[in-house]
């Protein structure tokens, strides 16, 4: 390759290079533009991810950008998530520290489509956030991570008193029965089993499937939903886990 057509290879790269991120720029309003239909924004928001390359900066940029638009970082950090790069860590870890309820669950969100083992000790501790928005997207992301981390910290946070309210269960404690079922370790067996009565039904009933997927059985048949949590339990004592 002569002199001057590497010179002219760069200059032509260094001149796209603006263009480029203006385009980037643009995808990341239209994908979080409320006003256009879903379809609009979708195909904006899958452009983002497959130049990532290109528009990387510029989305870290936006979410750690307290001033940004909420709807754009909340599209910038899932667009990071959905990139599969490393690279798409850091910021995530950043950005799930945010004083914004909203954008710390945007983060945990992105961590579990990310699917990086690095994330899993961060949306461990969000297990334990003020925001029960952001204790779910972290359970959601931990069942998506399928790390025996995450299926630990989940069954623990089942018996946080911070879980409950004037000593009813709150709604998100189904949804980690649900991502512990997601991770699908039989060592979780005993913890499925301590929860077929709890005082919650919406848990007790999260129990029974996460059982039947974990186990890939079946109890219920011929017996009445009491019947079946005791053959659960009979069968469970059984075992070695």
């Amino acid at each position: 390759m002569t002199f001057f057509l590497r010179l002219a290879l760069l200059s032509a790269s260094l001149l796209s290079a603006p263009v480029a991120l203006a385009a980037s720029q643009q995808d990341l309003a239209r994908a979080a533009d409320a006003s256009l239909s879903e379809a609009e924004r979708m195909s904006s928001f899958n452009r983002l991810v497959m130049d990532f390359a290109t528009a990387r900066p510029m989305l870290e940029a936006t979410i750690r950008d307290p001033n940004a638009d909420s709807r754009q970082r909340w599209v910038a950090a899932r667009v990071l998530g959905q990139s599969s790069s490393k690279d798409a860590l850091a910021p995530l870890l950043t950005m799930s520290a945010d004083p914004q309820p909203a954008m710390r669950a945007a983060a945990a969100a992105a961590l579990g489509d990310l699917r990086d083992a690095g994330g899993v000790e961060r949306l461990c501790e969000l297990l334990k956030d003020e925001a029960i928005m952001v204790r779910a997207e972290a359970a959601t992301a931990l069942g998506r991570c399928r790390d025996e981390r995450g299926a630990r910290a989940l069954e623990a946070a089942l018996r946080d008193p911070t879980n409950f309210y004037r000593g009813s269960s709150l709604w998100v404690r189904a949804r980690y029965v649900e991502a512990i079922a997601e991770i699908g370790l039989r060592s979780s067996v005993p913890a499925l089993v301590a929860c077929l009565d709890d005082r919650d039904p919406a848990v007790g009933e999260a129990a029974l499937v996460a059982l039947r997927k974990i186990t890939g059985m079946n109890l219920s048949e011929g017996r009445t939903p009491a019947e079946e949590k005791e053959a659960w339990r009979r069968w469970a004592a059984a075992q070695r886990f």
